[in-house]
């Protein structure tokens, strides 16, 4: 077969060399990103902490009408022993009940300490959190979702071992808890896949983050950065815009496992998910330029790879085993990269999706992507 391969490749036109040249390297990009992005998670240097550590902690939550959360999953929080932590909860112009159940949970928990807006306010979510942090008394702050039905004994802990010296932020994985809705799905696989990329970005020395729930970073940092700021008209992201100013890879550390993950409930609409892309989007714009350039020699190397596979393939029919033999290794290793990274989070039951979504969502993403940038400044010229 090798000389089989040999003696067509000697008889192919220029065309055709062209276009196999072109496959191969886009090929070496696709496997070169796979192994040092994808898949430094797994093959990547880890570092461990065996600190004996146990920082205080501030845990911030904002709450808008979460009455049924409030009561059934903030006293689980508030339970945690062994960790010496603050909940510190901001009422968003609640229309339910939300206060005062907060109002009752403080009466029980002198650790919870609560606060309101009391009025409807644009991009309400930023002046809450701000709030927040500076009724916080530790440097050490985690926002989080008030959402989460269950999570693992360890979760604090884990935080409190790893807030230490010489480190500015701690990221764990943040998920969604499974239900029958399509979109539930679409939105586990998405926030999947942009925490696995913020990960690999922030082991190569490019660090970013796409959600700012469930990662504990330094307020003194906030403060510096003189909180949102020219941030604060900035629609769809929050937190993550402040700690992307700051975030670097020595002063991160990567808390990528079950037991510290957390998952909320509830997010399972349209709307839902589109509000996930266009977070993400959002986020992407307000990047460093460097940054920048190597997302988009990503998504420009997985557009372009599958359609030069089928052009080349339909120019030279007769290569047929080589691209299967590409192919399939190139596969291979991303089918065993990612199921291993799911099994270690825990994420069940999206592995064959999340495959499918992989392939499709490149180029539903540049065009979403254009439409989205699109209506925002056509919206934004008609302000002006």
């Amino acid at each position: 077969m090798i000389q089989n391969i040999q003696f067509i490749l000697n008889n192919l036109s220029v065309i055709d060399l062209v276009l196999l040249a072109v496959f191969h390297i886009l090929f070496m990009l696709r496997m070169i990103y796979i192994f040092f992005f994808t898949g430094k998670l797994l093959f990547g240097k880890k570092e461990y902490i065996h600190s004996e550590n146990n920082s205080s902690l501030s845990l911030i939550l904002t709450v808008r009408n979460e009455e049924e959360n409030l009561k059934n999953n903030l006293p689980k929080i508030l339970a945690i022993k062994n960790v010496n932590f603050e909940v510190i909860a901001v009422d968003d112009f609640s229309q339910d009940n939300s206060f005062l159940v907060l109002g009752e949970l403080r009466k029980k928990n002198k650790h919870l300490k609560i606060s309101t807006l009391n009025q409807e306010t644009r991009y309400s979510i930023k002046h809450s959190q701000n709030i927040a942090l500076k009724a916080a008394k530790n440097d050490w702050v985690i926002p989080i979702s008030v959402a989460v039905p269950e999570f693992s004994e360890k979760w604090l802990q884990n935080f409190a071992k790893s807030t230490v010296e010489g480190k500015t932020v701690v990221i764990a994985y943040s998920g969604i808890t499974e239900s029958n809705e399509f979109y539930n799905r679409m939105i586990r696989i998405e926030s999947f896949f942009l925490q696995l990329k913020s990960a690999g970005f922030i082991l190569n020395q490019l660090p970013f983050v796409y959600s700012e729930e469930n990662v504990a970073f330094r307020k003194s940092e906030y403060f510096e950065k003189k909180g949102f700021g020219q941030h604060l008209n900035n629609p769809f992201a929050n937190l993550e815009l402040i700690i992307n100013s700051f975030i670097t890879k020595a002063s991160t550390i990567l808390l990528f496992n079950r037991d510290s993950a957390l998952r909320k409930t509830g997010l399972d609409s349209k709307k839902d998910y589109f509000e996930l892309v266009k977070k993400s989007i959002r986020i992407e714009d307000t990047l460093s330029h460097r940054i920048k350039s190597v997302l988009i020699f990503d998504e420009i190397t997985r557009i372009l790879f599958f359609p030069f596979s089928i052009i080349s393939l339909v120019f030279m029919p007769e290569l047929w085993p080589l691209f299967l033999i590409i192919h399939g290794s190139k596969i291979l290793v991303y089918l065993l990269i990612i199921k291993t990274i799911q099994n270690g989070l825990n994420e069940s039951k999206i592995y064959v999706s999340s495959l499918i979504y992989d392939l499709i969502m490149p180029y539903f993403r540049i065009i979403y992507k254009w439409h989205f940038n699109w209506r925002s400044k056509k919206k934004w010229r008609g302000k002006t």
